[in-house]
């Protein structure tokens, strides 16, 4: 089946996910083993958020069309607001200029620019990695991403723990790279994009909380769309919460499991009838 064949209607209790994550950023599923699964677990349209990159989306869109899943353009943009990390997930039915492309294209430049200057700076204080090209195998055994640099001191022995392998590449240079909220906001509006705050009630991995009095804070000084109401890591009372915001604001709700590969976390089978206006606003109907 082709995408342009492909039905965009799906009924409120199909499966959706609207936050995964592949080997083309950070995340280790394969493309072609991610919707194997999804078509397995009767997926029935799923957003693949790949960190700050939209290179992919056309083969992403073509295996999901494969296997009867409708694909969102989407990516996931590292952002801060207000001297705190907040990422913005950009959904898309179709994109209507290249700017979040080229946007998020500089973003994952400057990424890769740190992360040989890490590596060097490890090479040099005496770490050998002979195994990387095993190590990074499913990505044709290259540098690409910083986490790179911590999966290679893990592999080697170098840190017993993924935080100690974290604050080994900080201390040889590597600084998370982010942009303004409100300019990678005005980006994805440029390209007909939707921007939602990822996992606002998460509180982890540096990653700033937004509480709904915080969210309305932002919303003063950026048009957001929206933000990702269920989520693993979000209590109940943070998706009531959450919830009880989108709805008196009218904005959108997402839905997304945050899965980077079976090693971590499977995607998780939300009904399409939580993200109905999203759904919408990306081109697909939902039929309650």
């Amino acid at each position: 089946m082709s995408e342009r064949s492909l039905e965009r209607r799906v009924h409120g209790e199909d499966a959706v996910d609207f936050q995964i994550h592949t080997i083309y950023s950070d995340g280790h599923w394969q493309p072609v083993e991610l919707f194997d699964y999804l078509a397995a677990h009767a997926f029935r349209a799923v957003a693949v958020t790949d960190h700050d990159t939209l290179e992919h989306s056309d083969e992403l869109l073509a295996l999901g069309a494969a296997r009867g899943i409708i694909v969102v353009r989407a990516c996931e943009v590292s952002t801060a607001w207000r001297g705190g990390r907040t990422d913005l997930l950009c959904f898309a039915g179709e994109l209507t200029s290249d700017t979040l492309a080229t946007f998020v294209r500089d973003i994952e430049r400057r990424q890769y620019e740190n992360t040989l200057a890490v590596y060097e700076e490890l090479a040099q204080r005496g770490y050998a990695f002979p195994q990387m090209a095993d190590e990074l195998a499913f990505q044709g055994g290259a540098l690409r991403r910083p986490s790179d640099n911590a999966r290679l001191l893990l592999r080697h022995g170098y840190a017993a723990t993924p935080r100690a392998a974290l604050e080994m590449i900080r201390d040889a240079g590597f600084v998370s790279i982010t942009v303004p909220l409100a300019k990678a906001v005005a980006a994805a509006h440029a390209s007909g994009a939707a921007a939602l705050i990822a996992h606002p009630g998460r509180n982890t991995d540096g990653i700033q909380p937004h509480s709904p009095a915080v969210l309305a804070e932002i919303l003063i000084e950026i048009p957001i769309d929206g933000a990702e109401v269920l989520y693993p890591l979000h209590t109940p009372r943070q998706v009531e919460e959450f919830s009880a915001f989108i709805t008196e604001r009218g904005l959108l709700s997402s839905a997304g499991s945050d899965s980077h590969g079976p090693r971590q976390r499977l995607p998780i089978p939300y009904p399409a009838s939580t993200c109905v206006t999203l759904l919408a606003r990306c081109g697909v109907e939902v039929e309650l």
